[in-house]
């Protein structure tokens, strides 16, 4: 059994994937989203600690790991990193693409924060008059520190979960933009233009989460953008960024099973 940790574009990617070899799996998820077709796969949701996952992993009799989760899913990929290890397990990374084109960055500045921390500081130097910051739900709690001394919009998903916790957090409701984000260019570019946003808090989150096309908008309209680096990955993941690559190092882990009967 193959188990994929999901819940992102690269998830289906995989899982779609898996079943065109018609490998059995099962697609994980730290909450409960939307089901698409699976030809070969289980479908499982909630948060497993350490404990919780290695003993899931051997019920589940598992030989291999793929982690296409959120690349800011730093709890996720060290629970594991450290599992697997303890396991033997090998764990293939399904990676997303990063790369910007450069014309994005021409008529706009662009900063890079290692840290939420360290956006938060930059913000505070930059000064600007509204930052509209599409880095999700759950990072309205470290970005506190700015929002309840500045002005600041939010960006988050249409659910009653991302609401109940934003209102926790005591985020003014006024400031919450609820909305799916699409990739238009056309729709971020208008976000920045009715709410008067003059600089962009955004995840390196890649091409996936729309990230060229938000640097791009905030280039067209002059404004400046502060761009939080993805967490680093553990050194033993195995790194793969499409399907042939994947095929590739799903075959070798077959071949070497096999040699070790």
């Amino acid at each position: 059994m193959i188990v994929v940790f999901g819940g992102t574009t690269e998830g289906k990617r995989v899982a779609a994937y898996l079943d065109t070899k018609g490998l059995r799996y099962i697609y994980s998820t730290k909450t409960e989203t939307g089901s698409f077709p699976m030809q070969c796969g289980q479908y499982r949701s909630g948060p497993l600690d350490e404990r919780g996952m290695e003993l899931w992993l051997r019920t589940e009799n598992v030989v291999a790991v793929i982690d296409a989760a959120h690349p800011f899913a730093s709890l996720l990929h060290e629970t594991i990193d450290v599992v697997c290890r303890r396991l033997s397990l090998p764990v293939i990374r399904f990676e997303r693409d990063y790369d910007i084109a450069g014309e994005a960055f021409a008529a706009g500045a662009v900063h890079y924060a290692d840290s939420f921390s360290d956006a938060v500081d930059l913000l505070r130097q930059l000064s600007p008059q509204c930052v509209l910051a599409s880095t999700g739900v759950q990072t309205i709690g470290v970005l506190k520190p700015y929002w309840s001394e500045n002005e600041m919009k939010i960006r988050i998903l249409p659910s009653n979960r991302s609401l109940r916790l934003a209102h926790e957090e005591g985020f003014p409701s006024g400031d919450l933009l609820l909305m799916n984000p699409s990739g238009s260019l056309e729709e971020e570019r208008r976000l920045i233009v009715d709410y008067g946003i003059d600089c962009l808090l955004v995840k390196e989150s890649g091409a996936s989460g729309f990230l060229p096309v938000k640097i791009r908008a905030a280039a067209d309209c002059g404004i400046g953008v502060v761009v939080v680096r993805r967490p680093e990955l553990p050194d033993s993941f195995i790194m793969v960024s499409n399907e042939f690559e994947l095929s590739r190092e799903l075959e070798r882990l077959s071949e070497s099973c096999h040699a070790e009967k």
